[in-house]
C-alpha cells in the first residue's frame, strides 16, 4: 500500500465515450452517496444535456490544456503518442490534477469525477491517485456506438464514421490503462429501462454501500431519470455494416455489461489485441465497413449548431480563466 495525503480515500471513475450516457450514470452514482464537487464548480446544464454534466469544471479544464499540449483534441480519432504520460511537459499536469484532487476531494469518500476525457488520461490519473494513497474503482458506461454517433452527429454534425472511429479510440484507450482496476460495467440502456437492478450491480461490483433509506433514493431517480430523453435506441444487430473493430469491441463490452465485471480470461487479451492493431491506424476501420448501411441522422438547423458551438467555447473559456485564478 502507497501513503500519501489522502490515504485510505476511495475514488471512483466513471468511464465512457461522450454521449455515452456517463451524465446519466454520474448522477446515478452521485445519489448513492459519491461526492463529485460542490454545485459551484460543476459544468452547467445546456441544451444538448439538460439534466446536467456533472462533470468537475477544473478537471475538463485540465484535460482540455493537456489535450492542447498533445496537440491533439477531444474529437481526434488517431491514438495519442505511446508514452506519451511519460514525456517532458507532463509534469506541470500532475502537479494541477494533485492539487486537484487534495483541494476538492481528498476529504470525501467516497468521491468521484466524470470527464470523456478521463478515457484518454486515465493512466495519469493513476500514477497521481497512487501517489495520495487513492484507491481507485471505475464505472465503465456501454451503449451502442450507432447511438453515440447518432447523438453526435445532431449535436456537433460529426460524420457517422468518424464518431465510430471515435467511440472505438475513447474505449479501447480506456480499457487499456484499467487492467487490475476494479472495473463496473454497466449498460445505459438497461439503467433506463430499470434502474435498480442495474445500478445494485454496478454497485455491488465495486463495493459501493447502498443506501439505507431505499424510498428517497427511488424518488430522486424517479425525478431524473428519464428515458425520453433518448433520442436514439438501435439494436446489436443494426451495426452490422460497421468496422469490424467496432463491432467486436461492443461485442465485447456487451458481455461485460450483461455479467457487471470483467472476467480476465476474454477481456484483457482482446483489449491487448485490438489496442496494439489499433496503433496501425490508417487502414484499421477500413475492415469491413460498408457506410451503404448507415443513414446520416438528421442534423439541428445551423441556427441553433452555431450557437451550441458558442455557449461551449463561452464555457471553456471561463473553465480556463477561472482554473488560472
Amino acid at each position: 500500500m502507497k501513503f500519501g495525503p489522502a490515504n485510505g480515500s476511495h475514488g471512483i471513475c466513471i468511464l465512457g465515450m461522450h454521449r455515452s450516457g456517463t451524465s446519466v450514470v454520474s448522477r446515478a452514482v452521485n445519489l448513492l452517496g459519491v461526492y463529485l464537487g460542490e454545485t459551484k464548480d460543476l459544468a452547467q446544464r445546456n441544451e444538448s444535456n439538460p439534466e446536467g454534466f456533472w462533470e468537475h469544471a477544473a478537471i475538463v479544464g485540465m484535460h482540455n490544456r493537456l489535450l492542447a499540449h498533445l496537440s491533439s483534441g477531444w474529437d481526434r480519432t488517431a491514438p495519442l503518442p505511446a508514452g506519451w504520460d511519460r514525456g517532458m511537459g507532463i509534469e506541470p499536469f500532475r502537479n494541477e490534477l494533485r492539487d486537484i484532487i487534495l483541494a476538492n476531494f481528498a476529504a470525501r469518500s467516497p468521491w468521484g469525477w466524470k470527464d470523456p476525457r478521463t478515457c484518454l488520461f486515465l493512466p495519469l490519473w493513476r500514477h497521481v491517485l497512487g501517489q495520495l494513497g487513492v484507491s481507485l474503482s471505475g464505472i465503465f458506461v456501454v451503449r451502442n456506438p450507432l447511438d453515440v454517433a447518432n447523438s453526435l452527429g445532431r449535436r456537433d454534425a460529426m460524420p457517422l464514421r468518424k464518431a465510430m472511429e471515435l467511440w472505438f479510440h475513447y474505449n479501447i484507450a480506456a480499457l487499456e490503462s484499467a487492467s487490475e482496476v476494479p472495473l463496473a460495467f454497466l449498460s445505459y440502456d438497461r439503467l433506463l429501462e430499470n434502474w435498480e437492478p442495474e445500478l445494485r450491480k454496478c454497485a455491488s461490483a465495486i463495493n459501493l454501500p447502498w443506501p439505507i433509506d431505499e424510498q428517497r433514493l427511488q424518488d430522486q431517480m424517479s425525478s431524473f431519470l428519464r428515458p425520453k430523453l433518448r433520442h436514439s435506441l438501435t439494436t446489436a444487430a443494426e451495426l452490422q455494416g460497421a468496422p469490424q473493430p467496432v463491432r467486436e469491441l461492443y461485442e465485447i463490452l456487451l458481455d461485460m455489461a450483461a455479467s457487471g465485471a470483467a472476467p480476465q480470461e476474454r477481456l484483457w487479451p482482446a483489449v491487448t489485441r485490438l489496442s496494439q492493431n489499433f496503433r496501425t491506424y490508417p487502414d484499421f476501420f477500413d475492415a469491413g465497413w460498408d457506410a451503404h448501411k448507415f443513414r446520416q441522422v438528421p442534423r439541428h438547423p445551423y441556427f441553433k449548431r452555431t450557437w451550441w458551438r458558442w455557449k461551449r467555447s463561452l464555457r471553456k473559456r471561463i473553465a480556463l480563466w477561472s482554473s488560472h485564478g
